[in-house]
C-alpha cells in the first residue's frame, strides 16, 4: 500500500516509543501558528512568497519538532461558486488549495499538526440550505487532504485526535458541533461525546509531563480582535469544556481566530489567543514553547508586514490584497518577542512566573478591535512590548 510522506511523519509523531532518561530530559521546542494562512493561495503564490517563505524560514530557525496551526489554514468559501457550487465546489477547490499549503511548509521541511477553523468548514455564520450536508463534506475534506491522526470520537476522526510527544500530550479539538446557536446550524464548543472523548484521552496519559489543548475559537474573553468575525466557544469559563481541561490540570489552550494576541489565565489553565491575517493586516505572530520536563518556557514573536495591490482572486468575495511586504529593514530586525512567561508544571500549586508583554496580567483581557488595511475604517492594534508598554 502506497503512504504518503507527510501521512508517515504523522504516524512516526504518534507513535509512542521507548526512550531513554537522558533523551526524556533533552529540552525541546513545538511553535504554534493559528490562521496560517487563512487564505486561499497556490503555492508559489506571486506577490506572497517571498513574505512567506521568510515567515516559515523564522519558524524553521526555532529547530521546532513541529509546527502546530490551531484552525484557519484556508479561506474555504468553496460552496458558493457559481461555476462549481456546493459540494462539487468543496471538493475542487478542497483539491487545489490543500495541497497547496502542505506543499509551501513541506518545501521548508516543517512538519505539522492542524486543528479545524471555521473557515475550513465553509466560514461562519451557517446560516443557509444544506448546511449541515456541506459542513459534513468541509470536514471529510479536511480529513482526506490533511491527514491527522485518526484517534479521535467516532463522528469526528480526523477533525479531532490526539499525540504524544516527548513527555506531552496534545488534544486538538473540533470545535464546530452540529447544534442551534447564534452563528445557526453548528455552535461552538466541545460537548458530549467529543468530551467524553477528550476527558478519556488525559485520563488514560497520566505519566505525561504536560498536557497542551488546541482548538481554533477562545474559551475566554473579551480578546482583541482585527479582521475577525470574533467567534467564541459557548460558555466561556463555565462551559463543561473549559471545566474539563481545569480539572485535568492542562496547561495550555492554544487557540486563533481573532488574529491578535490576548493571554488569559485562569484555573490553572494559560490560553493564548494569537496568530495573524496575511494579506489583511500590518502584523502576524507566532509562539515557540520550549519544552522541559518541568516547565514550559513561552515566547510571543511578532513581525511587521504591509499588504498591498488589487484584491487577491479566490473563491468568495472575502479577499486579501494581491502583494504581501516585509520591508529589508524589518527582515533585518526580525521577529520581535513580544511576550513570555514561564509555566512551573510541578509545582504545587502550579506556577506562572517572569511574565513579560503580552502576558502581564493587566493586557489578559481586551476589548481592542481592528480592521484591514483596505477598508475605510482600517486601524491597527496598539503593539504591546516585552517591557509592558505600548505602542501604535
Amino acid at each position: 500500500m502506497k503512504i504518503s510522506i507527510h501521512v508517515a511523519i504523522v504516524l512516526f509523531a504518534v507513535a509512542a516509543w521507548p526512550l531513554s532518561a537522558a533523551e526524556e530530559e533533552e529540552p525541546w521546542c513545538f511553535v504554534s501558528m493559528p490562521d496560517f494562512l487563512n487564505v486561499d493561495t497556490d503555492y508559489p503564490q506571486p506577490g506572497w512568497e517571498d513574505s512567506l517563505s521568510y515567515i516559515l524560514k523564522a519558524v524553521k530557525a526555532e529547530d521546532p519538532d513541529f509546527l502546530i496551526v490551531p484552525g484557519d489554514l484556508v479561506m474555504g468559501h468553496w460552496h458558493g461558486e457559481k461555476d462549481t457550487p456546493g459540494l462539487a465546489g468543496i471538493e475542487h477547490f478542497a483539491a487545489r488549495y490543500y495541497p497547496a499549503w502542505k506543499e509551501r511548509l513541506e518545501a521548508i521541511g516543517l512538519k505539522y499538526f492542524t486543528a479545524l477553523g471555521d473557515h475550513e468548514v465553509g466560514d461562519n455564520p451557517w446560516r443557509y440550505k444544506g448546511v449541515l450536508e456541506n459542513v459534513a463534506a468541509y470536514k471529510k475534506a479536511f480529513r482526506d487532504h490533511m491527514g491527522m491522526p485518526l484517534n479521535g470520537p467516532d463522528h469526528m476522526k480526523g477533525t479531532a485526535f490526539y499525540w504524544k510527544h516527548k513527555g506531552v500530550l496534545f488534544v486538538s479539538v473540533d470545535v464546530f458541533e452540529e447544534g442551534a446557536s447564534d452563528q445557526g446550524a453548528i455552535r461552538a464548543g466541545v460537548t458530549g461525546k467529543q468530551l467524553e472523548w477528550m476527558n478519556k484521552v488525559i485520563d488514560e496519559h497520566p505519566e505525561v509531563d504536560h498536557v497542551v489543548i488546541m482548538g481554533h475559537a477562545p474559551v475566554l474573553g473579551p480578546v482583541r480582535k482585527w479582521s475577525s468575525s470574533g467567534l467564541m466557544v459557548n460558555g466561556d469559563r463555565e462551559s463543561s469544556f473549559w471545566q474539563s481541561m481545569a480539572k485535568r490540570g492542562v496547561d495550555l489552550y492554544l487557540c486563533g481566530e481573532v488574529h491578535a494576541i490576548t493571554c488569559t489565565k485562569r484555573d490553572g489553565v494559560q490560553q493564548i489567543a494569537h496568530g495573524g491575517l496575511v494579506g489583511y493586516n500590518t502584523r502576524t505572530n507566532y509562539l515557540v514553547v520550549d519544552v522541559y520536563p518541568d516547565r514550559l518556557e513561552l515566547t510571543l514573536k511578532e513581525i511587521d508586514m504591509m499588504p498591498s495591490g488589487e484584491k487577491l482572486w479566490q473563491p468568495g468575495r472575502n479577499r486579501p490584497l494581491e502583494k504581501v511586504t516585509i520591508s529589508p529593514e524589518i527582515q533585518q530586525r526580525g521577529f520581535v518577542p513580544v511576550g513570555t512567561l514561564t509555566v512551573d508544571t510541578k509545582a504545587e500549586p502550579k506556577t506562572f512566573r517572569n511574565a513579560q508583554g503580552y502576558f502581564l496580567k493587566k493586557y489578559e483581557t481586551s476589548e481592542g478591535v481592528g480592521g484591514p488595511v483596505f477598508r475605510q475604517e482600517a486601524s491597527a492594534l496598539p503593539r504591546v512590548n516585552l517591557d509592558g508598554s505600548v505602542s501604535e
